[in-house]
């Protein structure tokens, strides 16, 4: 009888960065996926534009203003403290490659905080509308948009808490520098993703 040949896997690691790792390929599908939804809003904010001479289209209660266009002040400072809590981010994800436990330590403590902020100015970013959700079908677009992101911050956060209150209490292994390396990831998409909304949600309705 023919010996079946064998694979020795054994000495392979059980964790490793990027492309090495289930983890990577599962969160970057989940972040595919997620951002077809955005896609899908995103379009169906345009096809609403194309609907109506004047956008934003009048909120119709006599106490509105002719034209709605949502505040700047607040949807401008969250764009800000995302930008900036990348920094941070980036020296926790090289960090996390690294091995450097401490340097984890106070990246993600900044980061949440930035991500704390964020949250705060989102609820006030809600009353910088001037319409309500179910106003019309842009309010219904531009509140979806905006919570659909905040969903994502608060997941961000939550996900951001455990793993820092896991390497200060428990062991630094490899699986968790791996599990930092995904949020950030997780972390640069968020930014980016939010910029696109950003200038869209603020500024199509300015320039029209």
């Amino acid at each position: 009888m023919n010996e079946r040949a064998v694979i020795d896997i054994t000495e392979l690691p059980h964790h490793q960065f990027d492309t090495y790792d289930p983890v990577w390929w599962g969160n970057n599908l989940l972040l595919a996926i997620e951002t077809s939804m955005f896609a899908i809003l995103i379009a169906t904010y345009f096809y609403l534009r194309q609907n109506f001479e004047l956008w934003p289209p009048p909120v119709a209660q006599l106490t509105a203003t002719l034209r709605p266009l949502p505040e700047l002040s607040y949807g401008t400072a969250v764009t800000i403290l995302l930008v900036l809590s990348c920094g941070p981010m980036i020296l926790t994800d090289m960090a996390a490659r690294r091995g450097s436990r401490f340097v984890c330590q106070i990246g993600l403590i900044i980061c949440i905080l930035c991500a704390l902020a964020a949250v705060i100015l989102r609820g006030f970013e809600f009353s910088g509308v001037d319409f309500r959700w179910d106003s019309n079908a842009y309010g219904s677009v531009v509140w979806f948009l905006l919570g659909m992101h905040m969903m994502h911050l608060l997941i961000l956060t939550t996900e951001s808490v455990l793993l820092t209150v896991w390497i200060f209490i428990r062991e630094f292994d490899m699986k968790h520098r791996v599990d930092i390396v995904t949020v950030a990831v997780y972390w640069y998409w968020v930014t980016a993703i939010w910029i696109v909304i950003y200038a869209i949600v603020y500024f199509t309705p300015r320039l029209g």
